[in-house]
């Protein structure tokens, strides 16, 4: 599992680098950095630890002589894809929709997904963040406070 983690995990590094950021990456700058740096270097730390992660798991596999080629279960792919699935379909919604509405239902949704069901937390823990996006983006910046 942690080998095909580490490979899914490299490609899409590799993806971001080579494709997506050069194409995509935006022309502002981020905390007076350079256009498309942090971008980078964030993708350039998935893809060292990734690959680490890797090449770790393939000595471990290669050491209780199991081959690393051996292709994971349907079940272990749906364990591999669903964060990026989860991300993707957040993506378009925010594409769409403004951030402020979109944000609980992210927040709401993994929150669920990692089994909290008591809805007198998930509710506030939802909502708050969105809400103070709100209020920063919509009034604070508006009137000049930010």
């Amino acid at each position: 599992m942690d080998f095909w983690s580490g490979l899914a995990v490299s490609v899409l590094a590799l993806a971001l680098l080579t494709w997506i950021i050069p194409e995509y990456g935006g022309s502002g700058a981020s905390f007076g950095l350079p256009p498309q740096l942090l971008a980078s270097l964030g993708a350039w730390l998935m893809l060292i630890c990734a690959a680490a992660l890797c090449a770790v798991s393939a000595v471990k596999l290669w050491r209780i002589g199991e081959p690393p080629i051996r292709l994971p279960g349907a079940s272990h792919l749906w364990h591999l894809l669903w964060p990026f699935l989860y991300v993707l379909g957040f993506i378009l919604l925010v594409d769409r929709f403004p951030l402020t509405w979109v944000a609980p239902l992210l927040i709401g949704g993994l929150l669920l997904i990692f089994g909290e069901r008591r809805w007198y937390l998930l509710l506030p823990v939802a909502v708050v963040p969105a809400l103070g996006l709100y209020v920063l983006t919509a009034h604070l910046m508006r009137i000049g406070v930010v």
